[in-house]
C-alpha cells in the first residue's frame, strides 16, 4: 500500500475519533425564515447562567463561532438595528469519574495467581480482580443561543458537549476549538 495513501488515511481516522468525542445537538423555530439573516449580533448570555461558578465565556470560541457564521454569509454587526439576528453563548464545565479496566487482553484475562506469603515462607494461590482505574475527566458544554432581534424570539439553540484536556499544547486546544465551533454551527439551519 502507498505510504502516503496510509498516512492519509491514519489521519482520517485519528480527526474522526477526536471529533466523535463531540456530541452535538440543536433544536430550532420550524417557522422561522432562517433565509432573512445576514448579520448577528454579539449579546451576553443570561445572567443568571454567567453568573454560577461553572460558567464562563471565552473568547477564543467567540473567535471561532464568528468564522463559522460568516462561512454562513453572516456578518457580524455590534449595531442592534442593522442585526438580524442577537447570539450569546457560554460554557459549563464538570468534572466526571471515567473507569477503565486494564487495557492488555491478558491482563484482563489474568485473574490470579501464585503469592509467596513472606511470613509462612510458603506460596499460596490468590484469585484477584482485574485491574481498574479511575480518573476525573473534565466535561464542557457549549451552548449557543440564537434569536430574533425584531421580536426577541429565540429561533435556534445548539449545545455541543466534550472532554476538555488542559494538558495538550495550546495549537491542539485552539484546533479543536475551530473543530467544535464548526461541528455545532453545521447543525445551523440552512438556507435554501
Amino acid at each position: 500500500m502507498n505510504i502516503k495513501y496510509t498516512f492519509t488515511l491514519l489521519s482520517l481516522m485519528l480527526l474522526s475519533t477526536a471529533c466523535s468525542t463531540m456530541k452535538v445537538s440543536s433544536e430550532y423555530d420550524h417557522h422561522y425564515d432562517f433565509s432573512q439573516i445576514k448579520s448577528f449580533q454579539w449579546i451576553a448570555g443570561p445572567a443568571d447562567i454567567l453568573n454560577e461558578k461553572d460558567t464562563y465565556i471565552n473568547e477564543d470560541i467567540q473567535k471561532a463561532l464568528n468564522i463559522e457564521l460568516e462561512k454562513l454569509n453572516m456578518q457580524h454587526v455590534s449595531n442592534t438595528s442593522k442585526a438580524d439576528m442577537q447570539i450569546a453563548y457560554y460554557v459549563k464545565l464538570r468534572e466526571e469519574l471515567e473507569y477503565t479496566d486494564s487495557a492488555r487482553q491478558d491482563e484482563r484475562d489474568f485473574s490470579g495467581g501464585f503469592v509467596f506469603n513472606r511470613d509462612s515462607k510458603n506460596w499460596s494461590y490468590e484469585e484477584r480482580e482485574p485491574d481498574i482505574n479511575i480518573y476525573a475527566v473534565e466535561i464542557g458544554t457549549l451552548t449557543v443561543l440564537a434569536y430574533d432581534t425584531k421580536s426577541g424570539r429565540r429561533i435556534w439553540r445548539g449545545n455541543l458537549q466534550t472532554k476538555i484536556d488542559r494538558s495538550k499544547p495550546e495549537k491542539e486546544q485552539q484546533e479543536r476549538i475551530r473543530t467544535a465551533a464548526e461541528k455545532l454551527l453545521s447543525r445551523f439551519p440552512s438556507k435554501p
